[in-house]
């Protein structure tokens, strides 16, 4: 079972950390398998993160579809004899987008946009974590109880919008939920927040974590009804396909100004290529996951459809994620965004905007260190400091993308720039 909780930050959980008030169901989870610290996304968006979990293989160009030249996941698991189920609430994981291939049931929110389902809270409902939970246990059960089954279940409640239903789950936690007690600052925005802009931006991180607390609750429902329909524990993995900006730093200098008080601030994903944007969650646990275990090392989740086939005994000319110390993890991680490409070492990470972005005012690559803890907000542009480095690791960009070979990604079509539009990628 391959869990996605769309937009979820590795901080926004209790894997990382020591209060277990915000997710204890994958606090536990965490506990009985394998947690990987350091987990990155191979881009800030939806569409070229999960091809590339889908494929194996990173994300080097801004993808607008999933890779058609290499076996999805889904795929390799149909091919070993496994019922598959696909179910997501993102309406741009579309069967048009290349993501319905090797699903035999596969079923995606309705809903052209967040627009939509922010006009129509009831349909917002029927997509909850709660409803595909529901559904995927209805699906596992109308599979023969001796045929093995691959499940994909993406969850949407940590994106926007926010369902108001679930403000009660998010209760004020001192350092969760409430207003940082002092404002972070920003260098392209105000040093400090004004008392409309603290309550805005609480309200908005309490709204968030009640989304988290509220998937986190459908999933403990999962994983206590699974035994009902299936025999055995399963094999379950559990990660996002990118993290969440909540007004960590401010919008790129190109970048159109929002409205409202924290219309200069940056919230979400996609444009950016920060640590909130990137690091997420990643928990295995089930049959052959080594227990109590915590990977420290940084890696990728496109290496996580392999790990899964591999702990399944279905062959696959794949790199998988160290389930041991003796299994090596990759040195340097690569990714994209909507408006540029990120390389991460141990200790820094080069975020490089598009070439046709550096002509433009305020816009240039970022050397930052890498902040592996809980405290993910921005560091101080280390390129002037440390240029060899910053040389270093923009060459290793460069041949990675002349070895990808397809960072000039041909532009999505109409329906999806729409769906793209409607989500907030595009402004």
């Amino acid at each position: 079972m391959l869990v996605v909780v769309d937009t979820l930050r590795a901080d926004r959980t209790s894997v990382l950390g020591d209060d277990p008030a915000t997710t204890p169901w994958l606090r536990a989870a965490g506990a009985r398998g394998t947690v990987f610290c350091q987990a990155v996304a191979p881009a800030s968006w939806t569409i070229p993160s999960m091809a590339a979990l889908f494929a194996g293989r990173d994300a080097a160009g801004n993808r607008h579809a999933a890779h058609a030249d290499a076996p999805a996941l889904a795929e390799r698991f149909r091919q070993a004899g496994y019922a598959t189920v696909g179910i997501s609430a993102n309406p741009l994981l579309t069967a048009d987008n290349g993501f319905a291939r090797g699903f035999e049931s596969f079923v995606v929110a309705p809903a052209a946009s967040v627009t939509d389902l922010r006009a129509h809270p009831a349909e917002l409902r029927a997509w909850d974590a709660e409803a595909l939970v529901a559904r995927a246990l209805r699906e596992a059960a109308a599979t023969p109880r001796d045929q093995p089954l691959f499940v994909w279940l993406q969850l949407m409640d940590p994106h926007v919008p926010y369902d108001p239903a679930n403000e009660s789950l998010a209760e004020p936690q001192p350092g969760w939920s409430e207003p940082r007690a002092q404002a972070p600052h920003w260098d392209a925005w105000r040093p400090e927040l004004d008392e409309e802009q603290a309550a805005l931006l609480g309200g908005w991180r309490r709204a968030y974590d009640g989304q988290v607390a509220f998937a986190d609750r459908a999933l403990a429902r999962l994983e206590h009804n699974w035994a009902t329909v299936r025999n055995g524990k399963p094999l379950l993995a559990l990660t996002s396909d990118h993290g969440e900006g909540l007004f960590d730093h401010a919008r790129n200098a190109d970048s159109p100004r929002g409205p409202g008080p924290l219309g200069e601030a940056y919230d979400d994903h996609g444009e950016q290529l920060f640590e909130e944007s990137l690091r997420v969650p990643l928990v295995l646990l089930g049959p052959g996951v080594p227990a109590g275990r915590r990977e420290l090392r940084a890696v990728p989740t496109r290496d996580l459809g392999a790990t899964l086939l591999r702990l399944c005994g279905v062959p696959a000319q794949l790199r998988a994620l160290p389930l041991s110390d003796d299994e090596p993890a990759p040195g340097l991680l690569f990714g994209t965004g909507t408006r540029g490409w990120f390389v991460r070492a141990a200790e820094h990470v080069l975020l490089a905007p598009y070439p046709e972005r550096l002509d433009r005012p305020g816009v240039a690559p970022w050397l930052l260190p890498v902040a592996p803890g809980r405290a993910l907000l921005r560091q101080p542009d280390q390129a002037e400091r440390e240029p060899d480095v910053a040389r270093a690791l923009q060459q290793a960009l460069q041949d990675w993308l002349s070895a990808a070979g397809d960072a000039d990604a041909p532009p999505p079509d109409p329906a999806t720039l729409e769906r793209l539009r409607a989500l907030g990628y595009l402004r």
